[in-house]
């Protein structure tokens, strides 16, 4: 995903490390704001400008996101037909009013006043510019467009896989897609979790969805806790190492 997230080659090779170092950062902040962050200070050692790289970063966020709700979408209506399905309450219209109204305020200042009207024109519009142009240079390049859905899609898929493999290699015998429904499912409520990587969060969504779809709560339990080890736990010292290599070669 990031390879196809500029316009610019990067090099394999250390936009791989970079990654690997990026994951562990994103195992002790929230939010994965360390490995975005990592992932600028990277894009701008190679040259990229700022907004450029800025742009790709969100964009990368903005796709993981799409990606998401596509497979949680296709996941949960296949799982649909086997399964009763989780029915979630998200009260949206409490807080989507405060935040037009916040963002009306926010834009009306900005605009409307000469020191707004200033940062808009000296850093806003550039900023835009930049980013439209990187958008534009990867709207017309088939092969950038295949790597960033690729790897958008990949993520949520591989870890999908990896907790299926978990779940009957201890003994668990649940289709793959209710798996991958019970994944979705407690992955969209650890998102909402303030803790690195949801954790806490997605180990007790996990378990709960494997124990509803049938699964025994000793094999669901260590089914996640293998899984959390090898996708979670084991990125900690190979990302720190990673982490350590990518700032001794310069590349962030």
């Amino acid at each position: 995903m990031q390879l196809g997230s500029i316009p610019d080659r990067l090099p394999f090779g250390p936009t791989y490390q970079v990654q690997f170092a990026s994951s562990f950062l994103n195992r002790i902040t929230p939010n994965n704001v360390g490995g975005m962050a990592l992932n600028l200070r990277y894009l701008q050692k190679t040259g990229i400008e700022t907004g450029a790289a800025t742009a790709s970063v969100g964009r990368q966020s903005l796709a993981g996101a799409l990606a998401n709700a596509v497979v949680a979408a296709v996941f949960f209506a296949w799982a649909g037909g086997h399964h009763a399905g989780v029915h979630l309450d998200v009260p949206v219209g409490r807080y989507a009013l405060p935040a037009i109204a916040l963002t009306l305020a926010a834009a009306g200042l900005i605009g409307l006043t000469p020191p707004g009207r200033r940062f808009l024109h000296e850093k806003v519009w550039p900023f835009l510019s930049s980013a439209g142009s990187t958008i534009k240079g990867i709207a017309t390049d088939p092969l950038k467009i295949t790597l960033g859905t690729v790897g958008a899609l990949g993520l949520p898929l591989v870890q999908v896989v990896g907790l299926a493999v978990s779940v009957h290699a201890l003994g668990g015998d649940l289709p793959f897609i209710q798996v991958g429904a019970a994944y979705m499912a407690a992955r969209l409520l650890a998102n909402a979790a303030p803790v690195p990587g949801g954790l806490g969060a997605l180990e007790a969504g996990l378990i709960a969805g494997l124990t509803a779809l049938g699964v025994p709560a000793g094999p669901a339990t260590s089914a996640v806790l293998v899984y959390r080890l090898l996708t979670f736990w084991l990125n900690v010292p190979l990302g720190a190492l990673a982490l350590g290599f990518v700032q001794r070669r310069g590349y962030v």
